[in-house]
């Protein structure tokens, strides 16, 4: 059985985002179940392979003299391309407009979109699964302010295709039961999970490094992810004479536009000595040089960077936002401190400091059998027979 996994947004072999590298994992256990999986995506190049996995890169023709002015893929080419400006459902359906012309000519059994505003004006088919990674702060920041109010009226009141689709997902509780209510349609929840071979855990150090690490693995967009926090945190950790250094990933070309920001607040924090903003190629390599992680993430849909942290057995500080208690409450090595609080940040980052723990304790052990991607991969396994046999 053929799998189209289809996402406006790029994929490529130094991927980055969350939703992006949950398709490469996800299609790599479809495998293993007997399926055929491949990507569509938005690129200029248009066939690879990332990990094995098929990646077709695919612009439609009238959006190719478009996309030619910009130098790498970004939102900002949705955003400006497609929406054009203020949302509408004229914009609403220039994006699956935009969908169904990157599908033109590709067969498969299963086509499996990754964004409600993305299939919002296709014609319903019961070979079409949607999963939502995005939440209404999100799409604030794609589409404007008011946006989701917007879009969950015109759903709710039928006039879009969304409520003729029969199968959408959300990755967390939280947004399937808040988004069945706004959207007056019922919604899936099909949790996601790591590929537990690609984070092992490993042996506690037997040595203490002179400074403490402390990693933020998140895209670098500063106000969501709450880079502006940990920011403040730090100036705390070091008025404390705290030893550390914290590290900062995710930067890509498009987040790039964010340095200068960063920049100007870590120096008017006076704490440009105790940050650095590092590129990995693999995660886990960062994982392996850090003490504690922290994620103090104003919204988030799910969470998979801090599952990463959490099957490794790395104690980690979470904004206690939905979706984060959703995922990491019954776990004692996720520590909660309040949500945008910068100085409860610090005091759980130095609680943590002092206790400290690698070993395959049983809260490592329990996460990791519950957040297994395999357990989602069989949950989309059982989907997708189910919607080829109608």
């Amino acid at each position: 059985m053929t799998i189209c996994l289809h996402t406006n947004f790029e994929v490529s072999k130094n991927y980055i985002g969350g939703t992006e590298r949950f398709l490469i994992k996800l299609a790599k256990e479809l495998i293993l179940l007997g399926f055929n999986p491949f990507i569509v995506c938005t690129s200029r190049i248009s066939e690879f392979e990332v990990e094995g996995i098929k990646v077709f890169g695919r612009i439609p023709k009238n959006f190719n003299k478009a996309y030619k002015s910009y130098p790498y893929f970004s939102s900002e080419f949705l955003k400006k391309e497609i929406i054009r400006g203020k949302y509408s459902l004229e914009a609403l359906k220039r994006l699956s407009s935009y969908s169904m012309a990157q599908l033109e000519g590709v067969k498969a059994d299963i086509f499996h979109f990754n964004s409600f505003t993305s299939a919002a004006f296709l014609k319903a088919k019961s070979n079409y699964i949607v999963t939502n990674h995005e939440n209404e702060f999100e799409y604030s920041h794609y589409w404007g302010a008011g946006f989701f109010d917007f879009f969950s009226e015109k759903v709710r009141t039928k006039k879009t295709n969304l409520h003729g689709i029969n199968y959408l997902i959300t990755p967390s509780k939280y947004y399937a039961t808040r988004f069945s209510k706004m959207l007056d349609i019922p919604i899936k929840n099909i949790s996601q999970g790591i590929p537990l071979a690609d984070f092992v855990l490993q042996d506690k150090k037997d040595a203490r490094k002179k400074e403490f690490v402390i990693l933020q693995s998140s895209r670098f967009v500063l106000k969501q992810k709450g880079i502006d926090i940990a920011l403040r945190a730090c100036k705390i950790l070091k008025k404390k004479n705290i030893p550390f250094k914290m590290i900062f990933t995710g930067l890509k070309k498009s987040y790039e536009k964010n340095l200068p920001e960063f920049n100007r607040l870590a120096r008017e924090l006076d704490v440009s000595d105790r940050v650095k903003v590092s590129r990995y190629h693999n995660i886990t390599t960062a994982y392996s040089e850090c003490d504690i992680v922290i994620s103090p993430e104003r919204y988030c849909s799910f969470g998979l960077s801090i599952c990463e942290s959490l099957a490794l057995g790395i104690p980690t500080v979470l904004s206690d936002i939905p979706t984060y208690r959703e995922i990491a409450s019954d776990y004692s090595h996720a520590i909660f401190f309040s949500a945008n609080s910068h100085e409860d940040l610090a005091n759980k980052i130095m609680d943590s400091i002092h206790n400290i723990d690698k070993t395959r304790n049983s809260s490592t052990i329990r996460f990791r059998s519950n957040f297994d991607l395999r357990r989602c991969a069989h949950d989309y396994s059982n989907l997708y027979q189910q919607a080829s046999r109608k």
